[in-house]
């Protein structure tokens, strides 16, 4: 084991943050070999530039044509005509700029591909016009395609196989002549409007041939646009030294400017950041730089069993399969006869298709799976020997907390948490084997239950979870049965620290206390809404409050009257709805979600449940839940609504949002659409929406309206978790897990924590938060939209110091 020195971390430290730079250009340069030159971010930029020019020009030769001079018409013409003309220019942009660094960039060859690009683009809108059903449905699944030769092939297949009336019927074949009459037409009109490439004559090997070529300041400009996107991409990593503390917004985190700094708040409104240097914020920066001078360090006994796992081809206790699924055999008949094969077996054959279409689906989607797996051990492998790591963190806009790098994180997923453990150790001293009973109980899903039945469990299943730490690999393997395993497995350790040493133990685990459906709760107490503050655990009650099965049990009931009036969906759901379908439509309501999300999510639980994937039966469930869901949480359905319709105030105004939490953070809302043509054109055989700008912007009032509700209520739990935080660092924490609407510690001062959340709970809903942001609207409004601002909902009757003898309102 390495003994480090002060200095020598300090030199490290630079060397990292160096090799972060090496990595992201190494990265960038890889993705951008597997990538079109368009698809790169300064290929893309040089496509959206072109197409307003590109567009006029293919206007004005096609107006040119209908001028009804007498005289010989382009070839071309009765092809270009039938398009819209800025999804046209698009085309041929991104086929141009292509070819700006393409090896062979024959202007024959390029035409001809442009050409054909033209004629399915004529297909593919005539199949989305006719068939929206079919076409919705096909281009659903080339979103699962990595290949864009496969979805154009596929989308091909479906136009051929598709069934057009006579008088709609407008599918175009072009030969390759054609396509090089169409193709080389639209390229000339792109040379003349734009000046980015030229046609040049060139001789090789005694021939001529036309090239496309770059204009020299065009490949000069991308050249640096690359070599300055490359070194904007640095491969954060932790550090091993405490980040820079933030006193302003932009001199925080990593000790060198790499990747240009980060700013304190991520957001590219430089109006907005030029006003946060004139805030004064104490807390925000206190509680910043309190989580991300956190000591951490890599939980190496984890690392060691996780490894393993992995090396063994992992797809246990949550990690992924590390290799790919085998494709299932091509049938032998298939091999050698097989037009008879299709046309004798086609059951089989449609079968075999299928199941080679699901192994590539599972394939490809646990590629990112499989990637981040072995990111997570390779830097916990990395880090493992330094004394302690940090991280450095940011905010978004809401004033939420995030850590810069990547992947490793304590705000990960559950590997990430179990890799990593606090540098420092409290003694459990009093009360820490307490409070780590009932963390190793939430991580084997024991979480609905009194504090003394986990206490209890944990005791029960002593000798489970002291084999787990002694033998995790070849032992009775009970950890990998936990809701979360890896946090588990660390659990298990710790738990076996205290078994030799008693409270002695000195303890290096993060203790989680979790809030209830934290959104509700913000809610609830900002109405003092009695029935949705019991619910939410606001009020001291012998058991936890679950509101999923609350809201389950309203349902059901509601279900069972209407099965026994002989309704046919109620009776086909009673008695199948379970806890699991109603969790994600009540703990996404806070957020936004919608009745048709609500339906979509249904559906997908539908599917995962193995029931029945029926639309009109999730459409009905949804309102059902959407129903009884306000019925439980009263309050935030109608805070909800009010906030939204206070947006639309602003909005009408034509005037952002914004508003200061009571932490002190100022939050800007100002979502903004491009002032432009919407288009729809096809790339690689899918659909591509743009805009394409021609003229600034304006403010996107739908989403301001649908983005008020959770970016306030979120705005509401960053201020707490900003407040908690610094309360518990005046109450002498200095470790912090904090993660939103989970907020972690030692367990020798997880009471600590757990009283300081509670009293900054209490402290910042004292006042009236909805009151507060609607007098701030009042203040940015004309007088003549302030007045047009709703009265508030009112509030409820409750009692909101009883947060504060709550056992579960953070558990």
């Amino acid at each position: 084991m390495t003994t480090w020195q002060e200095n020598d971390l300090h030199a490290a430290q630079l060397e990292l943050e160096k090799e972060s730079t090496s990595l992201g250009i190494a990265r960038y340069e890889k993705i951008r070999e597997q990538r079109q030159e368009a698809e790169t971010g300064p290929g893309r930029k040089l496509v959206m530039e072109s197409i307003d020019a590109t567009a006029a020009a293919i206007m004005a030769f096609v107006a040119d044509a209908d001028t009804g001079k007498p005289g010989k018409r382009h070839a071309a013409l009765k092809f270009i005509r039938p398009l819209n003309p800025h999804a046209l220019a698009y085309l041929t942009s991104f086929t141009c700029v292509n070819a700006l660094v393409a090896d062979h960039r024959k202007a024959v060859s390029v035409a001809i591909t442009l050409g054909h690009e033209v004629a399915n683009e004529i297909n593919f809108s005539l199949l989305r016009e006719k068939h929206p059903g079919l076409y919705r449905v096909v281009q659903e699944q080339l979103k699962k395609s990595t290949s864009a030769r496969h979805s154009t092939a596929v989308m091909r297949h479906v136009i051929a196989d598709a069934e057009f009336a006579p008088e709609d019927d407008k599918r175009l074949y072009l030969s390759d002549k054609d396509a090089l009459l169409v193709g080389m037409k639209l390229i000339e009109l792109f040379v003349e409007a734009t000046g980015l490439v030229e046609l040049v004559t060139v001789a090789e090997r005694g021939k001529r041939h036309l090239l496309i070529a770059g204009n020299q300041k065009v490949l000069d400009w991308l050249t640096k646009a690359h070599d300055s996107a490359a070194l904007y991409q640095p491969v954060l990593m932790p550090m091993v030294v405490p980040p820079r503390p933030w006193t302003t917004p932009r001199d925080g985190g990593y000790l060198t400017d790499i990747g240009g700094r980060a700013d304190l708040v991520r957001t590219r409104n430089r109006a907005y950041k030029r006003e946060l240097a004139l805030v004064d914020m104490p807390n925000v920066y206190q509680a910043l730089n309190a989580i991300q001078a956190t000591a951490w360090k890599v939980n190496v006994p984890v690392l060691e069993v996780m490894r393993e796992l992995w090396n063994a081809g992992g797809g246990v206790a949550g990690l992924p399969e590390r290799e790919l699924m085998d494709l299932p055999s091509r049938p032998a008949l298939l091999e050698t006869d097989p037009d008879y094969f299709k046309e004798h077996h086609a059951d089989e054959f449609k079968e075999w298709k299928r199941d080679r279409a699901k192994v590539y689906e599972a394939n490809a989607r646990s590629v990112s799976t499989r990637l981040a797996a072995a990111q997570k051990i390779a830097l916990a492998e990395k880090f493992a020997e330094y004394p302690a790591i940090y991280f450095p963190h940011n905010l978004d806009f809401r004033g939420r907390c995030y850590p810069l790098p990547p992947t490793l994180t304590p705000q990960g997923d559950d590997a990430a948490k179990g890799l990593l453990t606090f540098a420092q150790g409290v003694p459990l001293g009093e009360d820490g084997a307490y409070w780590l009973a009932i963390h190793v109980a939430n991580c084997f899903g024991v979480d609905k239950v009194s504090f003394e039945e986990r206490v209890a469990w944990v005791r029960e299943h002593e000798e489970q979870i002291l084999d787990s730490a002694l033998d995790p690999l070849d032992g009775q393997r009970f950890w990998m049965d936990a809701d979360s395993p890896f946090c588990a497995l660390a659990a298990c350790f710790e738990w076996l620290g205290y078994s030799l040493n008693g409270r002695d133990h000195v303890s290096h685990l993060p203790i989680a206390l979790d809030g209830s459906c934290n959104g509700l709760q913000n809610f609830s107490a900002m109405l003092r809404d009695s029935v949705g503050g019991a619910a939410t655990n606001l009020i001291p009650q012998p058991k936890p409050a679950d509101i999923y099965s609350r809201v389950k049990d309203v349902a059901q009931e509601k279900l069972r009257a209407r099965a026994e009036s002989g309704d046919p969906l109620a009776i086909k759901l009673d008695g199948q709805l379970t806890r699991d379908i109603v969790k994600q439509p009540v703990m996404t309501l806070p957020y936004g979600v919608t009745k048709s999300g609500m339906r979509a999510q249904v559906l997908s639980k539908f599917k995962k449940l193995g029931m029945e994937d029926d639309w009109e039966t999730a459409e009905y469930l949804a309102t059902l839940l959407w129903e009884c869901i306000g019925e439980v949480v009263i309050a935030a359905r109608a805070a909800m609504d009010w906030l939204r319709d206070a947006s639309k105030v602003a909005s009408s105004a034509d005037l952002p949002v914004s508003w200061t939490t009571p932490a002190g953070f100022p939050v800007l809302q100002e979502y903004r659409e491009e002032e432009g043509v919407r288009i729809r054109p096809h790339v690689g055989g899918r659909e591509v929406n743009l805009v394409v700008n021609i003229g600034g912007t304006k403010l996107d009032r739908r989403r301001q309206t649908l983005g008020i509700s959770p970016n306030f209520v979120h705005s509401c739990d960053a201020s707490h978790m900003m407040l908690t935080t610094c309360l518990a660092a005046e109450n002498g924490i200095e470790s912090f897990a904090m993660i939103h609407d989970s907020y972690g510690t030692h367990a020798g001062q997880a009471a600590i924590l757990a009283a300081a959340l509670r009293q900054a709970f209490v402290d910042q809903y004292s006042g009236d938060v909805l009151a507060d942001f609607r007098q701030q609207l009042v203040e940015q409004l004309p007088p003549e939209a302030a007045e047009k601002l709703p009265p508030l909902p009112p509030h409820g009757d409750l009692d909101l110091s009883l947060v504060l003898e709550s056992r579960y309102f953070f558990a």
